[in-house]
């Protein structure tokens, strides 16, 4: 299958370029954030009608999420431009949303495909519009909520918490704001798994979902980041304690995994097994830095 990449340099495009260079099953192009950052609609259409991929895989908005930026209405629009050149030219699109397009509520965790979105701040419904731009544009797409992602590089949780430990930083973490993370290898083998089932001719379409299969605060997220750091560098002081902010509500994020699963024959995986080799990642990388 030939595929076209948009965001090939977020740090979920890179594990899912890894993953499929390393696979060899499909012929793989790539275009990076700037590059997919088209001004006009006749540009994106031009690229679609150019390179004529049979799947479109979209990870634009992974540096975004990752760093809880605002969006803006032009990736909306861009959004749309690449739904309806998809549906002129019988591609496939499958569009990377997240958890946020929820408000939390504990009552209805773990979230499902059929539960409706319902966060109100303005990323969540932001993201909530671009989701809307996919599925009016064409029905053949797919979008994949996954939970937040963590990896050794871009802006994610995961960076934001190394680099505050090595300053000996103690952080307050949330104990009761829940989530399932998933690593962004993580999240490059469950799109591997979901193309090359579209390859051979699945024909499932819609919403999915996709976190790890172990709940966690963010408490001990971080708990278990610093826990991870402390094998790689000296962390004589700094840690992790319980917030005390009596503003923060509580909430849980997690996504049920169940219909990836069902449809696409898709495991869960555990994000604690996967923690320590980001950790050790990102220090190497910072070695090769210095």
């Amino acid at each position: 299958m030939k595929l076209l990449v948009l965001g090939g340099d977020t740090p979920l495009g890179v594990a899912v370029l890894r993953m499929l260079n390393h696979q060899q099953r499909h012929q793989v192009q790539a275009l990076s954030l700037a590059d997919s950052a088209f001004k006009r609609e006749r540009a994106a259409k031009k690229v679609i009608k150019r390179l004529q991929p049979d799947a479109l895989l979209d990870l634009r908005l992974d540096a975004i999420l990752s760093n809880r930026d605002h969006l803006h209405d032009i990736d909306i629009e861009r959004t749309r431009w690449f739904g309806k050149a998809c549906a002129r030219n019988d591609i496939i699109y499958l569009f990377q949303s997240c958890a946020w397009v929820f408000s939390g509520a504990e009552a209805s965790a773990p979230w499902r495909e059929v539960d409706a979105p319902d966060g109100a701040g303005s990323l969540s419904t932001m993201i909530q519009a671009s989701e809307r731009a996919v599925t009016a544009m064409t029905a053949n797409s797919l979008t994949l909520r996954l939970a937040p992602i963590y990896s050794a590089a871009g802006g994610t949780l995961l960076v934001k918490l190394l680099h505050r430990f090595t300053r000996g930083e103690r952080i307050a973490m949330s104990d009761a704001q829940y989530f399932n993370p998933i690593s962004a290898d993580d999240g490059g083998r469950v799109i591997a798994g979901v193309l090359d089932q579209l390859s051979c001719g699945a024909q499932s379409r819609g919403v999915f979902h996709y976190g790890s299969n172990e709940r966690s605060s963010y408490y001990e997220f971080g708990e278990a980041v610093f826990a991870a750091a402390s094998q790689f560098m000296n962390l004589a002081s700094g840690g992790v304690v319980r917030s005390s902010d009596a503003s923060q509500a509580s909430g849980d994020w997690c996504l049920s995994s169940d219909r990836i699963f069902e449809c696409f024959g898709i495991h869960q995986a555990p994000w604690r097994r996967m923690l320590a080799p980001a950790v050790q990642a990102f220090y190497q990388q910072q070695g090769a830095n210095q």
